[in-house]
């Protein structure tokens, strides 16, 4: 896994947070898919912590998530995606609309992503 220390986040290449974005949202959903929840809640605090450095550099930064909306993990895609409703919902809805016709654990977050999001009650970190 890549953790960017906090006090280095904001000296970090944006190829640098993306990947420790995808790595910390593919071992959240690996903890999700287990049932493990410290090592998921400790996977979503790097993610948390990743993104908002990401949204601090601006629009462009935030669309370099856009990379790891077609990401082979889909817990990756899920994140991303999610996350982009905030910046460029077309896109992010799109990707969710896909995962939420699967059967993971995955598809139903994504179900339940959108579901808040349409009902205006989605917050972003």
């Amino acid at each position: 896994m890549t953790k960017i220390p906090k006090k280095e986040m904001q000296n970090a290449p944006i190829g640098e947070l993306l990947k420790s974005y995808a790595a910390a949202a593919a071992a959240h959903g690996e903890a999700t898919e287990k049932g493990d929840y410290r090592v998921g809640n400790k996977q979503h605090d790097i993610i948390v912590a990743t993104y908002r450095e990401i949204r601090a550099r601006g629009l462009e930064a935030q669309r370099s998530l856009f990379g790891l909306l077609d990401h082979p993990n889909e817990a990756v895609r899920l994140v991303a995606a999610a996350h982009a409703l905030e910046f460029a919902p077309e896109e992010g809805a799109t990707v969710l609309e896909l995962l939420a016709k699967g059967t993971s654990i995955h598809g139903f977050s994504a179900r339940i992503t959108l579901e808040e999001w349409k009902k205006g009650s989605l917050k972003f970190p």
